[in-house]
């Protein structure tokens, strides 16, 4: 048994054994009287990255826990949490929602299930456009020795997210991917993995969805067609091609995922850049 198994058991005083290994996170498989559960913690307490600065696993837990609960109580579909905590290890205790692997994701369906999850409307404590301009300032810096970007998007950014101050007050799950939806029967069963959530412009989650491939017309057929500023959509893709530019060469190895993640990142930066497209 490993360190970190045995450590969990003791925590718990539950049987614990190996199960999967994600990029940030340890996903063990624990048996509970109330049947099986899934615990996460994190590979490391605290890492120093180039796209988001120093991460604190123990305060992601925290707020997934938070994120869960409320999308609970909204009626969206997800593991119930069954505990956590913040420490050395740091982990959380969740239900494990069977699915079926490798299942096609009802795309109608997801859209209606983000449009509820963006009616939860938890406390915003900062700047709407503050946040983003920082997090993109970051990440371009981070992006920029694998492509060609601009030294600064600032006026840009500033000019498009300002009219959104008074919509960034939604809930995002901020990683709505087809690994991160569990389907069984067609029927999705379960959003997981928010460890990126935020609270912010729901715009800012469909350029991310659109990113993966997914916004399509049958999700805007559940979610409602938002119809957003093209300029504005691209400038939220932007900041999950920028950090997937990243990830697939420091965190973990996929040439392909960061050529094509490089290129588009490339694309859209000059597609926000573009002086004709002034709000």
């Amino acid at each position: 048994m490993t360190g970190r198994v045995e450590r969990l058991r003791r925590e718990l005083g539950l049987p614990v054994r190996p199960w999967r290994a994600g990029t940030d996170f340890w996903a063990d498989l624990v048996e509970t009287g109330d049947g099986p559960a899934v615990v996460r913690s994190p590979r490391f307490e605290r890492v120093e990255t180039t796209y988001d600065g120093v991460v604190d696993f123990g305060a992601v837990i925290e707020k997934e826990a938070a994120a869960l609960n409320l999308m609970a109580a909204a009626g969206i579909p997800v593991p119930r949490v069954l505990g956590r905590r913040r420490g050395d290890p740091s982990w959380i205790l969740l239900s494990l929602v069977p699915h079926d692997e490798g299942a096609a994701v009802p795309l109608r369906r997801l859209g209606e299930l983000t449009r509820k999850l963006h009616d939860i409307r938890p406390p915003a404590h900062e700047s709407w456009t503050a946040f983003v301009r920082n997090r993109l300032r970051q990440r371009l810096e981070a992006a920029r020795r694998y492509c060609e970007l601009p030294a600064s998007l600032d006026g840009r950014v500033t000019a498009l997210l300002e009219p959104r101050e008074a919509y960034a007050t939604s809930l995002l799950h901020m990683d709505l991917r087809p690994a991160n939806v569990c389907v069984e029967g067609g029927r999705i069963v379960a959003l997981i993995d928010v460890a990126n959530c935020i609270v912010g412009d729901p715009l800012m989650e469909l350029g991310r969805i659109r990113g993966y491939g997914l916004l399509t017309e049958e999700f805007l057929a559940g979610y409602g067609n938002p119809d957003p500023d093209p300029a504005l959509l691209d400038l939220y893709e932007l900041d999950t091609a920028l950090l997937l530019t990243v990830v697939s060469v420091e965190e973990f190895d996929d040439p392909q995922l960061h050529r094509d993640q490089a290129a588009r990142a490339t694309e859209l930066a000059a597609s926000v850049c573009r002086t004709d497209r002034s709000p």
